[in-house]
C-alpha cells in the first residue's frame, strides 16, 4: 500500500473472548467449514471463567467445578473430549460447622453438600412448592416474555420471601443459601430471574458430578489450536455495511462478522461504534457478582480425621462459605472459601475495608479456619486468592439480574448489532444463564447466527 502501510489482516469471523463460549463458537464454525476464524483474548491463557488458578503445589491440580445431569452440553462436550467426570462424595457422618457472630462454633444441622443446588440446601417445602408452581409459567428462552413478567420482575426475592416466610431465622437461612449460589443479596435479585434460574424440572436432587475444568479447557484449546491469540486486549470495534474492524494496541483485524463472547459489563469496556443507546445502557447497568475465591492447600485433608466435612459457614471475622475440594488424584487436602464483596448490612455481607485488602482478608480467614478446624488449618502449604483485586477479564462468577432488568433489557441481550453477535453465558437460555453449560450453548447459538449471515 502507499506509504509502506501494511494491509489489514482479514478474517471471516473474529471472536472476542476465548473462554468456553468463544471456543464453543469457534468449534461450531469450524465444523461448518468456516476456515478463517480468529479468537482474541486479553489474558495470557484461554479459558475465561473456567480457568482456575494453579495452586503452585506439586501433585495438586487446579480446582474443580460441579455439574449436574441437567448440564447436557457440558457433560456431552466432556465426553466428546475424553474428560472424565468425578464422583461427588458426601459422608453424612462428617459434621459441617458454623461460627456465629460471637465466635461460638457448633455442628450445623444442615449437613448438605456444597455441590447441591441452593433449593436442596434450603429444605423449606412450603416455600419451594410455591416457587416451583410459579416457575412452571416461565418462558425459559425469553423470561421477559412470560405471562406476568413485569409483575414478577418488579419484585425482589427478599420482598417475596418476606411475605411468605414469617420466621426471621428461616428467612436469613434461605437468603444465605441463595447468596452462596448467586453471589448477591436477595434484595438485589429479581424474582423473575430466580424463577427462570430454577428451571423446568421438579425440584429434586439431580445427580451431581465433579468436572476437572482445567482438563476441559486444555482439550478444547487443543481443538482450537492455531486460532487462539492471547494477550490481545480489544480496545475498539468499528463496524458498518462492509463488516467490522477490531482494534487493540497489538494492531487491527478486519472481519465479516464479530462474536463478542463476554459478559455484557465486560463488553461495555470496549469502544463500539456505532452502538444503539439501549445496548449501551444494558452494558452499563448489567450487574456482576464479584466473589473472592480463596484456595487453601494442605498436606492432607486432616479435618476428616476428626469427624469434620471441611464445610464451614463463618459469620464471625470475615463472613465466608468454606468447603472441601480435595483432589481425587492426590493425598493433599484443599479447602475453597468464597467471600462476597457487598456490605455488612446483608446476610454474609463483609466489611469492605477487609475485602479491599487481600492481606487483611487472608489473615482473618486463616484465623477463622484455625479457630474452627484447629491450628493446622491456619498453616496451609499454599494460599491462592482470585478476585481480591479488580481483574479486567472474567471477574464475574454469576450475574443475577436485579429487579426490572430482564423486562427492560432482555430483548436486547442477544439481538445482533449489524455484524456484531453476542455470546457469553449471560446470554444463554435459562436456567443455564450464568453457568458453564450456558457458556457453551450461548457460543453455539451465536455461531449459528453467524452461519446464517455468512
Amino acid at each position: 500500500m502507499a506509504g509502506g502501510q501494511a494491509a489489514m489482516e482479514q478474517a471471516d469471523v473474529v471472536i472476542v473472548g476465548a473462554g468456553l463460549s468463544g471456543m464453543a463458537a469457534a468449534r461450531r464454525l469450524e465444523e461448518a467449514g468456516v476456515e478463517s476464524v480468529v479468537l482474541l483474548d486479553g489474558r495470557d491463557a484461554p479459558g475465561g471463567r473456567a480457568l482456575l488458578p494453579d495452586p503452585g503445589v506439586d501433585a495438586v491440580s487446579p480446582g474443580s467445578f460441579f455439574t449436574s445431569t441437567h448440564d447436557a452440553a457440558l457433560t456431552g462436550l466432556a465426553g466428546d473430549l475424553g474428560v472424565e467426570l468425578g464422583e461427588v462424595e458426601c459422608d453424612t457422618a462428617l459434621d459441617d460447622l458454623r461460627m456465629d457472630e460471637d465466635g461460638e462454633i457448633w455442628a450445623s444441622e444442615e449437613n448438605v453438600p456444597r455441590a447441591a443446588s441452593w433449593w436442596t440446601r434450603v429444605r423449606d417445602e412450603w416455600i419451594l412448592s410455591r416457587l416451583s408452581r410459579l416457575a412452571k409459567g416461565i418462558d425459559f428462552a425469553e423470561p421477559w416474555r412470560s405471562e406476568q413478567a413485569e409483575e414478577l420482575d418488579a419484585q425482589s426475592v427478599r420482598g417475596w420471601l418476606g411475605s411468605h416466610t414469617f420466621d426471621p431465622e428461616s428467612l436469613t437461612f434461605i437468603e444465605e443459601q441463595l447468596i452462596a449460589e448467586a453471589g448477591l443479596p436477595a434484595d438485589r435479585i429479581s424474582l423473575l430471574w430466580l424463577l427462570a434460574h430454577i428451571g423446568p424440572w421438579p425440584i429434586d436432587d439431580a445427580a451431581v458430578r465433579r468436572l476437572d475444568a482445567q482438563a476441559l479447557v486444555d482439550a478444547l484449546t487443543d481443538r482450537c489450536s492455531g486460532r487462539i491469540r492471547t494477550g490481545r486486549h480489544v480496545e475498539r470495534i468499528e463496524h458498518g455495511a462492509d463488516g467490522a474492524r477490531v482494534h487493540g494496541s497489538w494492531g487491527a483485524i478486519g472481519a465479516r462478522r464479530v462474536v463478542l463472547a463476554l459478559c455484557p459489563t465486560d463488553a461495555g469496556r470496549i469502544g463500539i461504534d456505532p452502538l444503539p443507546p439501549s445496548r449501551r445502557r444494558l452494558q452499563r447497568q448489567w450487574p456482576q457478582a464479584d466473589v473472592i475465591r480463596t484456595e487453601l492447600v494442605y498436606q492432607r485433608p486432616f479435618w476428616r480425621n476428626v469427624g469434620l466435612s471441611g464445610q464451614v459457614h463463618f459469620e464471625s471475622g470475615i463472613p465466608a462459605f468454606v468447603f472441601d475440594d480435595s483432589p481425587d488424584d492426590s493425598d493433599r487436602g484443599r479447602l475453597i472459601a468464597h467471600t462476597y464483596t457487598f456490605g455488612e448490612g446483608d446476610p454474609l455481607g463483609a466489611d469492605l475495608a477487609v475485602t479491599d485488602s487481600p492481606a487483611r482478608h487472608r489473615a482473618m480467614l486463616l484465623d477463622n479456619l484455625g479457630r474452627a478446624l484447629g491450628p493446622l488449618a491456619a498453616e496451609p502449604l499454599a494460599v491462592v486468592q482470585a478476585g481480591a483485586q479488580a481483574d479486567p477479564y472474567s471477574r464475574a462468577y454469576q450475574s443475577p439480574a436485579f429487579p426490572g432488568l430482564l423486562t427492560e433489557f432482555g430483548p436486547q441481550l442477544r439481538t445482533p448489532v449489524g455484524p456484531l453477535h453476542w455470546a457469553g453465558t449471560e446470554t444463554a437460555e435459562f436456567p443455564f444463564s450464568g453457568t458453564l453449560n450456558g457458556a457453551l450453548t450461548s457460543g453455539r447459538r451465536a455461531a449459528e447466527e453467524v452461519l446464517r449471515e455468512l
